[in-house]
């Protein structure tokens, strides 16, 4: 899958679970533990606006809704790796300076984790854009094989037990660390 078209999808798709999250739900508890549905979100938005500011632009205001502000923040991610230089320059990132196409690689595979997150915290379904799961399960396990990556204090815990039949999102948060229901 061609990597612009696996964010844009990801954007897609972590923006299919957000529209029918709830206001009561902004304060539920997700499967990551320091952060309740509203953190969460303000995480990936923030993440999207990291993409520019690490490319040198600016980051401009968003709107205080939170559809708006994810779409607003995901078109300005997405144009800035579509730049001529999107995936060719390097990103100062706090892990070390990484090529465009290893950050659009993360980008995405947050995105699809995040959308995963914010349905077991919403009680939505996790059957979530399997060919995208799949194409982020084959470079997560790439990714993984370098050290240093899972454990405690670490980006991804210990990959978790998940049988063949579960829906790709599933197996892609159990692969970087979620435990399943």
């Amino acid at each position: 899958m061609d990597p612009l078209v696996a964010h844009q999808r990801a954007q897609d798709t972590f923006a299919d679970v957000l529209v029918n999250v709830t206001s009561d739900q902004l304060s539920s508890p997700t499967p990551c533990a320091q952060w309740d549905v509203k953190a969460l979100i303000d995480h990936v938005i923030t993440g999207n606006q990291r993409v520019v500011e690490r490319a040198g632009g600016q980051v401009v205001s968003l709107p205080e809704d939170l559809r708006a502000a994810h779409r607003a923040s995901a078109k300005t991610a997405q144009e800035t790796f579509a730049e001529p230089r999107g995936l060719t320059r390097t990103y100062p990132l706090p892990i070390g300076d990484v090529p465009g196409t290893a950050f659009i690689e993360l980008r995405t595979s947050d995105l699809l984790i995040h959308a995963w997150d914010l349905a077991i915290a919403t009680g939505q379904p996790t059957d979530l854009d399997p060919e995208l799961a799949d194409y982020v399960l084959a470079f997560s396990k790439q990714m993984m094989s370098r050290p240093g990556l899972r454990g405690e204090g670490r980006p991804y815990g210990g990959e978790q037990p998940c049988g063949d039949e579960r829906p790709a999102a599933d197996r892609v948060a159990a692969f970087l660390g979620r435990t399943l229901v």
